[in-house]
């Protein structure tokens, strides 16, 4: 006779209200885990908090006042015709002239050049040198560091964050450390912006000085071979004069006996001249006249060709003041102050945008907390239960 085998019933469905009902016995369980998990998260923040934020600074044009210590310097400037005259006719063009614009580009590409930035990342130390293994290792980090600094152009109507100025971006974690940095970015990016101008400013100065000289002596040149011309023409011509006078006066000829024919024709005379005739058939008396007259020239210049045409230009180069005076106005601008601004750089109004969402951590943190909360009450309760049927049977 074979033995029953005792019924036992498996039971390995999930009991959901009785799941529910260890969850809402155990609330207050959930809620202490839920507690300690955000107060974890808050306290760690307080003690080593690790936001990151996005720095936004503008940078705008001098104002209209500023700009107007130099334009009394721009009017002054002298204008010189572009040396291409056949693609550019009538098209002028300052040597030298300051704008806004020109003073917010210039001070743009010293940011964007990115020489300055990198001085400045490791003058603040913003890249930590002691979390490389390698000087090379630290310099590719600031110079990627460097490279991820960005000057936004004016923001379009279409953006989101609107900006009539060009903006100064980056990222980093201690506002006071990247405060400080932009501080000596502006000033050295200032003193650059300066010393680029002041140094082109001379450069194109000496340029235009050098020209001059330059045209100066080629003009004397010329003026030199015209007076040495005319004294080769001269001598020749006296030596001609002096040896037909003397066959002249060998030939007793004392005035002028070259034949000329005249006629009438109605209201106009017309002498017709043997152009083949001796010279020295005028007569000794006006060769000699002649001859004396050339040699008693007190002013020799009068008589040169194209001599006073370049006197004058030469003159003219040499009484132009345009240099002395853009220099001398030049000096009164802003560039020979201390306080010269290439553009208007306000680091104090500097705007951070939290890059890390706190909220979102204290939220993630709760969620956290209440799923071990839940995991820990329905673990606890299992166990619990199965002491208690252990003990029971």
């Amino acid at each position: 006779m074979s033995n029953p085998i005792p019924d036992k019933t498996f039971d390995d469905e999930i009991d959901l209200l009785s799941l529910l009902e260890t969850i809402w016995d155990g609330k207050w369980t959930i809620v202490s885990i839920m507690v300690v998990s955000l107060l974890s998260v808050f306290s760690f923040n307080i003690v080593k908090p690790n936001t990151t934020f996005t720095a936004r600074t503008e940078i705008k044009p001098i104002t209209s006042f500023l700009f107007d210590k130099y334009r009394l310097f721009n009017s002054s400037l002298k204008i010189i015709e572009k040396e291409d005259k056949d693609k550019d006719k009538d098209k002028d063009f300052n040597i030298f002239a300051i704008t806004e614009k020109s003073l917010l580009k210039l001070y743009i590409e010293k940011i964007e050049e990115g020489t300055l930035l990198e001085k400045a990342i490791y003058k603040f130390n913003l890249v930590n040198k002691d979390n490389f293994n390698s000087d090379d290792e630290y310099r590719e980090a600031v110079e990627k560091f460097a490279s991820e600094i960005k000057v936004s152009k004016p923001s379009s109507k279409n953006t989101r964050e609107k900006s009539l100025y060009h903006t100064f971006t980056a990222e980093y974690d201690n506002k006071e450390k990247w405060k400080t940095f932009l501080y000596f970015v502006n000033d050295e990016a200032n003193k650059s912006v300066k010393n680029s101008i002041i140094n082109r400013f001379e450069t194109i100065i000496a340029v235009e000085q050098q020209k001059d000289n330059f045209a100066i002596k080629d003009l004397e040149i010329e003026i030199n071979n015209l007076k040495r011309d005319y004294d080769i023409i001269i001598n020749k011509k006296l030596a001609f004069l002096s040896e037909q006078a003397a066959i002249a006066r060998k030939l007793n000829i004392a005035e002028n006996t070259i034949f000329s024919q005249q006629f009438n024709s109605q209201n106009t005379i017309l002498t017709n001249v043997k152009t083949d005739t001796p010279f020295y058939l005028r007569g000794y008396k006006s060769i000699e006249e002649e001859i004396q007259q050339i040699k008693n020239r007190k002013d020799k210049t009068l008589f040169i060709g194209d001599l006073q045409k370049l006197t004058k230009e030469k003159r003219n180069i040499e009484q132009d003041k345009t240099l002395k005076r853009a220099v001398s106005l030049f000096k009164k601008t802003p560039l020979n102050s201390n306080a010269f601004k290439a553009t208007i750089v306000k680091v104090g109004a500097t705007k951070f945008v939290k890059k890390n969402k706190r909220n979102l951590v204290y939220a993630v943190a709760l969620v956290l907390g209440g799923f071990i909360g839940v995991f820990y009450v329905i673990t606890a309760t299992a166990f619990k239960n199965r002491k208690t049927i252990s003990t029971n049977s």
